[in-house]
C-alpha cells in the first residue's frame, strides 16, 4: 500500500462512516445493527488514519495494527512524527471525543446482558429508540472531528 492508496484508504473510510449516517433505520434491530456499524467504520477509519502516518514515513500500513504498533515502529526506526505525536495526545487524553467515542463503543460492542427475555434462543433486544438521535448528534460529531483530524493531516501530507 503506497502512499496513494493509503490515503485513498483514509478518504473512502471516512466517505462510508459518513453514508451510514444518512441511513435511518425502522426497527430496534436494524437500529442496533446501524449503530455498530458507525461505531465500526469510525474504528476502521481510525485505523487506516493511523496506517497512512505510518506509511507517509515509509512503514508497511499492513504492518500497523494500532496506534501502539504505528508508534514502537517509528521508535525502533528512530523517527519523528508530529502526526503520531497528536494522534497519540488526541488518544491519552480522557476528555477528547477519541475517548467518548472508545468508552461508547465497548458498551455497545459488549453491552451488559439484558433480562428481559428467558428464551435462550433470542437475542435481548434492548431499547434502542434514542439511537437516531445519537447517529445525528453524538456519532456524526465524532465523523466530523475525524473528518477534520484527516483533512489537516492530508494537507500537512501534501506540503511535505
Amino acid at each position: 500500500m503506497r502512499p496513494v492508496r493509503a490515503r485513498r484508504r483514509v478518504l473512502e473510510s471516512l466517505a462510508k462512516a459518513k453514508a451510514l449516517l444518512t441511513i435511518q433505520a425502522e426497527t430496534r434491530l436494524q437500529h442496533h445493527a446501524l449503530s455498530e456499524a458507525v461505531l465500526n467504520q469510525i474504528e476502521a477509519t481510525w485505523v487506516a488514519l493511523i496506517r497512512q502516518v505510518g506509511d507517509a514515513h515509509g512503514l508497511k500500513p499492513e504492518s500497523i495494527q494500532s496506534l501502539i504498533d504505528l508508534t514502537s515502529q517509528l521508535s525502533q526506526r528512530q523517527l519523528v512524527s508530529l502526526e503520531a505525536d497528536m494522534l497519540e495526545s488526541l488518544a491519552s487524553d480522557p476528555n477528547s471525543w477519541l475517548a467518548a467515542f472508545w468508552s461508547h463503543h465497548a458498551k455497545v460492542s459488549c453491552p451488559e446482558e439484558s433480562t428481559e427475555s428467558f428464551d435462550s434462543n433470542q437475542i435481548p433486544m434492548t431499547d434502542t429508540s434514542t439511537l437516531d438521535q445519537l447517529k445525528n448528534t453524538r456519532y456524526s460529531a465524532w465523523v466530523d472531528e475525524l473528518s477534520d483530524l484527516i483533512g489537516e493531516f492530508q494537507n500537512r501530507f501534501d506540503e511535505s
